[in-house]
């Protein structure tokens, strides 16, 4: 066991789900130390089946040294959460470390998780995460050495961790992303946020609902993992950050050499956790080393059979007594079939074909190849089931009995030794001439999406209604699901408009009136979908909101708005519409959604946006795989540069950043929305087998089918575009951009015209009333580098001002920190204020809105400069 250094004494730990498990065992380890402990949860009442409650935990801290805070506290209760930080603080004068622990799960498919328990997951290991961390960040801020440590895997972005349990996978992976991006945007004030996850099963809650006490026997015990936390927690928080760790690695940093003493059986056989390859090269040492001894032996099994007679063979009395159950086998692949194994009558009973008798107590479902490597011990069980290649249905308990004592004979008795053998669109122009697909609106010669029912969400204006209107010249039904049903006093554009020029483009066209945030909502249009056209062959998830807020700066009402259109929208959606699409014939899910780029970069400054649009890229990962046997084809499409339409509408992210942070003059930099149609429509009308799981780009898609003239698309020919988010640019991009970078560093950055000071002064001359008609916002600049300083310009007041130091009227609107020299380039038009707030040189606090206004000024300094 690793020994305490002393290193927490007198540090305040706050610990979310510390009543049992992981959560208590490193609150343990800490009061070793002499640590202050507060306990955040909900378990008050002891449990039926589960032992502790936070005050039995309580009493154990402090029987082991330590101070101790139960709080009875719902993380996924905003109001409960900051009270419990609060008396945290009252009590202990501060916080220094939070461990991010409590979590749900739930293994099951998505038509299989009911939203209840969707929201259950999502609400405890995402958000509370969020939650917690934003609550309790200001007081890590003043703390020596602080740590935020989340609970969380490894981003493994594997179609196997998502297929079967997409919902979990979700809610786990968001718990990670927060790592991602909390690490970035806290890293200058020293707080470590760092991921730990154990390498190998723990003996916790969890592997006690999914697996029964059974499943313990594969299991290390918790004080490893607590072992693992208190090294990476009594570390310089500086040092080290944003970092995926696994309790095993951790260890052996520390010295820790000796595993058998924390495993959960003496001799035990601890299998890899969740989310971990163990037959990845990657991986070496961490719990594959058997499974990798066992494929090693080159064993090429005949036949399913043969491992049912083998099994005849060693079933007897003693076997029946201690499984006491009755399994089918239902396998797949070269040879698909039913097999039962009764270990429950007297005699015993191996057959082919399905139980003749009463009860069948585990039914298993995997591909017959699989089936051999489970018994010949090339496929690890545990990996098999969470990796979605095996499924059980009925009891679970009595699957494990059965893998103890089937599978165990196989191995250790080598009884299969006997009589086995052990071993081991190209396409041209005239293509895309025939789809007619391009920048104008005329009849599509193919027709292929002609009769086709698409149900589209947010889709009265924008990208969405960009795609319904191609659809619609096929003669595609169209729904469109949106909840803009009275015209918005800024924007263009209804559900019902939108409708009109459906059916003008010649579509038949459904305005439903649904909020994708409302089950039931959701529930209706798709039923009213079904019954004025007879069925749904295609689901646009097109529907999100944007915020581009830092942790510190999102509310949670902000956060829950992104997270339930663009992930839990997403995820509510499909899984309204797969029965439909399960029946259909050539059915699409295309989901408007990033490619899952894990460049720190994407998750810095708004780390809740990302979290709730690489939600619905990861429905993309799960759902490909879960439903590729019925032919679903489920892919993310996402535009290479920026998407500009004429409005600002919080549903489309290009546009919305665009509008927002570069107005009229980011028209120059985008394309239209046409090309994501056009995109989309390429992809719709190919064969769903064909193709599934991708992240496709649009300019990508349009290359494909033969298109290489992209001038059409530009909203100003000729000009540079901008790169999109969520997409690094490319090398030609890179040099372009460095060229821009190396020219702009010549320009005199002296005190005049063409200095800080210059443009201040230069900023007064321009403030008149209709500038503060227009602007109507208060500014406050803060800058670092060589002219360091606070400015602000007053667009509020009588003629408006503008001056070095704070606002002297109160709060600024909008706060802007960045570089002086970027600050004189962006004002000198020499750089783009979307890509340096992209690019994290710009942060913007406050209210967008008014940021984006300041558009019209800058527009005016450069003619002035």
């Amino acid at each position: 066991m690793l020994k305490n250094s002393g290193k927490l004494a007198g540090k305040t730990l706050f610990i979310t789900g510390a009543s049992r498990g992981i959560g208590k065992a490193i609150a343990l380890k800490a009061a070793q130390d002499g640590a202050n402990i507060v306990i955040a949860a909900k378990t008050t009442e002891p449990h039926p089946k589960l032992p502790g409650t936070i005050y039995t935990a309580a009493k154990e801290v402090e029987e082991a040294g330590g101070k101790c805070l139960p709080c009875a506290v719902d993380i996924r209760d905003e109001n409960a959460v900051n009270s419990a930080v609060q008396e945290a603080v009252k009590t202990f004068g501060g916080i220094d470390i939070l461990v991010n622990n409590a979590s749900a799960i739930s293994l099951t498919g998505t038509l299989d998780t009911p939203v209840k328990k969707y929201d259950l997951m999502n609400n405890i290991n995402v958000r509370g995460t969020f939650l917690c961390s934003k609550a309790i960040i200001p007081y890590l801020k003043k703390a020596e050495n602080p740590h935020i440590l989340n609970v969380t895997p490894p981003l493994n972005i594997r179609h196997a961790w998502f297929k079967e349990h997409i919902a979990y996978s979700l809610s786990k992976y968001g718990m990670s992303l927060c790592v991602l991006g909390m690490s970035q945007e806290f890293k200058d004030d020293g707080i470590a946020v760092n991921a730990l996850w154990p390498n190998k099963g723990i003996a916790t809650v969890a592997v006690m609902v999914t697996a029964g006490k059974q499943g313990l026997v594969y299991c290390r015990i918790d004080k490893f993992f607590a072992d693992a936390a208190y090294f990476m927690l009594t570390r310089d928080s500086k040092t080290r950050t944003g970092e995926f760790l696994y309790d095993e690695d951790v260890l052996k940093e520390a010295g820790i050499t000796d595993f058998e003493q924390y495993s959960y059986i003496p001799a035990g056989a601890p299998v890899p956790d969740s989310f971990i390859d163990g037959y990845s090269p990657t991986l070496q040492g961490n719990g594959s080393k058997d499974t990798r001894k066992a494929a090693s032996r080159g064993i090429q099994l005949r036949q399913v059979a043969d491992i049912f007679d083998a099994i005849t063979n060693f079933v007897d009395e003693k076997l029946i007594q201690k499984v006491n159950a009755v399994f089918e086998f239902h396998l797949t692949g070269k040879e698909p079939g039913v097999w039962y194994l009764d270990l429950k009558s007297s005699t015993g009973e191996v057959g082919k074909g399905s139980f003749s008798g009463d009860e069948v107590n585990s039914t298993i479902m995997l591909d017959s190849e699989d089936f051999v490597k489970l018994f010949t011990g090339e496929l690890n069980p545990a990996q098999a089931y969470l990796g979605g290649k095996l499924q059980i249905t009925g009891k679970f308990r009595p699957f494990l009995k059965m893998k103890l004592k089937v599978f165990k004979h196989f191995h250790d008795e080598q009884s299969m030794a006997n009589g086995f053998s052990v071993g081991q669109g190209k396409s041209g122009r005239s293509v895309w001439e025939n789809l007619d697909l391009g920048c104008q609106y005329r009849p599509n010669a193919v027709r292929k999406l002609a009769g086709k029912t698409l149900f589209i969400t947010g889709a009265s204006r924008g990208i969405g209604k960009a795609i319904a209107l191609k659809a619609a010249q096929d003669g595609a039904n169209i729904v469109i699901a949106a909840k803009t049903t009275e015209p918005h006093p800024k924007l263009p554009g209804t559900i019902y408009t939108a409708a009109k020029e459906v059916e003008e483009a010649g579509g038949k066209c459904l305005p439903c009136a649904v909020d994708i945030r409302d089950e039931n909502a959701v529930n209706s249009a798709v039923q009213e979908a079904v019954k004025t056209f007879g069925g749904i062959d295609i689901l646009i998830n097109n529907a999100s909101a944007i915020s581009l807020t830092g942790t510190l700066d999102t509310p949670m009402k902000k956060y829950d708005l992104m997270n339930s259109i663009n992930a839990r929208g997403t995820y509510l959606c499909s899984q309204a519409c797969l029965p439909y699409l399960k029946i259909a014939k050539n059915s699409h899910i295309l989901n408007i959604s990033p490619p899952l780029n894990m460049n720190p970069l994407w998750f810095k400054g708004h780390v809740a946006y990302t979290m709730a649009k690489y939600g619905m890229s990861m429905c993309v990962l799960g759902m490909a795989q879960e439903f590729k046997d019925d032919g679903i084809a489920v892919n993310a499409l996402w535009p290479k540069t920026g998407v500009f339409t004429p409005y600002y509408y919080s549903l489309a992210i290009a546009t919305a950043a665009m509008e927002m942070l570069g107005g009229k003059e980011a028209l120059a930099s985008c394309r239209t929305d046409q090309i994501m149609a056009d995109a989309a429509y390429v992809i719709l009308s190919r064969d769903s087998r064909a193709r599934t799981g991708e992240f496709l780009i649009d300019e990508d898609v349009l290359k494909e089918v033969g298109v290489t003239d992209f001038e059409p698309y530009a909203c100003v020919p000729g000009s540079k575009l901008l790169p999109d988010f969520f997409l690094d640019v490319d090398g030609s991009d890179a040099k372009n951009m460095m060229e821009a970078q190396k020219n702009a560093n010549n320009v005199s950055q002296e005190k005049g015209a063409g200095g800080v000071e210059g443009i201040f002064e230069t900023i007064k001359s321009l403030c008149d009333k209709q500038l503060v008609n227009n602007v109507k916002g208060v500014f406050e600049f803060h800058l670092t580098g060589k002219d360091e300083g606070v400015w602000f310009i007053d667009l509020l007041n009588d003629g408006g001002s503008a001056g070095k130091g704070s606002y002297p009227g109160g709060v600024a609107n909008c706060t802007m920190t960045l570089d002086s020299e970027d600050f004189v380039k962006m004002f000198k038009g020499q750089m783009n204020p979307t890509q340096a707030f992209m690019g994290g040189k710009l942060k913007i606090k406050g209210d967008m809105m008014i940021a984006m206004k300041l558009e019209k000024l800058m527009g005016e300094m450069k003619s002035k400069l």
